[in-house]
């Protein structure tokens, strides 16, 4: 049968049947500080990275018990099969002892299963002083003018205030000696190619004018052709060097050619270029490149150095609504719990809670975490270890981001009431309308109940106050009208 069964595989499945893993992707760098010499604090060498380095794998529960992993030999049983859930981190498939490096990978797996039962979609952060955007809900990281990387070079010039792929680094992030590094290596043996970007965009700045000129005196009208395009070629090296003067007194505008030219990712500009700019321009040349980049949502803090989303979650929006068997659709998504890690101390840092393995804090204003009177209040101002488990509060996921080092800052609301009444109720910890009253069960008569209903019923005789057979108690001492024998 199984000789058959092979036969009638097609080439291609035969191939996938009998395939191995080969290669997986590359280790990225660690987080910023794990192995650091010089830390002034002490970490755990088994403590959870901030996000993860290798790939994690899984198998079938069939093939686990064979060790087969899919890769080049077999994983011992004794390591592999104990854990509750089967993810390893391979650190090497061949190493040279002849044998694959690996590791439990089930703290970043989890995590990332319990983030996806979150349901929450990722947005591209948003800047702080932008007043433009205040109130507005950020951008999702799948935006189609944003979630671009195939590009031409006059779609980079387009879209560089929302891509978040760029060619050149963010400078902002470079130390110095890294910086030095960079224009020794990078930008000297560009000087050629820069001077002849210059001399285009000065040849499209020459041509411009002539052409509006042209048009004004109807030279198009008699029939005689437009100005041609000047070749770069031939400006004269006096032109060159009285256009790059002008451009070393703009320096807004000699950065936002030089990062055109390396693609660089955009920088927040500073306050000084506004205020000289401001007070050197007039009403022909406003004030505009100084805000060329403040839309980019990347200006501020950098650009990721993988997609934005970082495969956490793959939705686009969280407006769809959650419909109750019984109570019908709720206006809000279902509210979980969030263990109190740090409490607030006044005057110092906020509140920090911990929602499906991620550090979030609480939200604030005007909020139900924030009244004196209310029981949340009162979990996240002291901590009580005589709580098992620790102080846990009900909250609203609501999006999240992550930021060019990997944080993962997830943004909290409060959760009213009724919703965790609801999820408490699912759970069979609380009622939403309290106890239902059950109906009384309908009496079963059984022979013995007949009989003795039916003889109290036949003795009739007044009771006497004593006698032989009562002792001096009568038929209202024993609960009825008379008594059966």
């Amino acid at each position: 049968m199984k000789a058959a069964a092979a036969r009638g595989l097609s080439p291609g499945g035969a191939l996938l049947r009998t395939s191995r893993l080969f290669a997986l992707p590359a280790a990225i760098p660690p987080p910023p500080g794990a192995i650091s010499e010089h830390t002034t604090y002490k970490q755990s060498d088994t403590a959870t990275q901030a996000f993860p380095t290798h790939q994690v794998i899984t198998t079938l529960s069939s093939s686990r018990q064979k060790g087969d992993w899919g890769l080049k030999r077999p994983l011992p049983l004794k390591s592999t099969t104990k854990s509750t859930n089967p993810m390893l981190r391979v650190k090497a498939i061949d190493t040279i002892e002849s044998i694959t490096d690996f590791t439990s990978g089930a703290d970043h797996g989890l995590t990332l299963r319990k983030f996806q039962e979150l349901s929450l979609p990722l947005f591209a952060p948003q800047h702080k002083n932008d007043v433009r955007k205040m109130g507005l809900q950020p951008k999702s990281v799948f935006e189609d003018d944003g979630d671009v990387t195939a590009l031409d070079s006059l779609e980079k010039i387009e879209t560089r205030d929302v891509r978040w792929k760029f060619g050149g680094p963010w400078l902002s992030g470079m130390n110095t000696a890294e910086f030095k590094r960079w224009l020794v290596h990078a930008i000297r043996p560009k000087r050629a190619e820069f001077r002849r970007f210059l001399k285009a965009k000065l040849a499209v700045e020459l041509l411009q004018p002539a052409r509006e000129r042209a048009l004004d005196n109807g030279i198009e009208e008699n029939g005689t052709e437009l100005p041609q395009a000047i070749d770069p070629d031939s400006i004269a090296d006096e032109q060159y060097n009285l256009y790059l003067r002008k451009l070393r007194s703009d320096l807004p505008e000699l950065y936002h050619m030089v990062g055109v030219f390396l693609d660089l990712a955009p920088l927040q500009p500073p306050i000084q270029w506004s205020v000289e700019t401001a007070s050197s321009t007039t009403e022909k040349e406003p004030v505009s490149h100084t805000l060329r980049h403040i839309g980019s949502p990347y200006a501020e803090s950098g650009p990721p150095p993988t997609h934005p989303s970082a495969g956490l979650s793959y939705l686009r929006t969280a407006t769809y609504m959650e419909n109750h068997p019984m109570y019908g659709p709720q206006l809000k998504h279902t509210p979980v719990q969030a263990r109190v890690l740090s409490p607030r101390r006044p005057g110092r840092y906020d509140p920090v809670v911990g929602v499906a393995g991620f550090v979030a804090k609480t939200p604030r204003g005007d909020s139900i975490s924030n009244q004196k009177k209310s029981k949340t209040h009162l979990h996240l101002e002291r901590l009580d270890p005589s709580i098992a488990g620790g102080a846990k509060i009900w909250v609203h996921p609501q999006h999240a981001e992550i930021t060019p080092i990997g944080q993962v800052r997830i943004q909290l609301a409060d959760a009213r009431n009724e919703d965790s009444m609801i999820v408490q109720e699912l759970l069979g910890e609380a009622k939403v309308f309290g106890e239902v009253k059950q109906p009384e069960p309908a009496p079963t008569w059984s022979a013995e109940n007949i009989r003795k209903r039916f003889s109290r019923q036949l003795y009739t005789s007044p009771p006497v106050m004593s006698s032989s057979d009562r002792y001096g108690m009568g038929a209202h001492s024993l609960g009825g009208k008379g008594y059966s024998t």
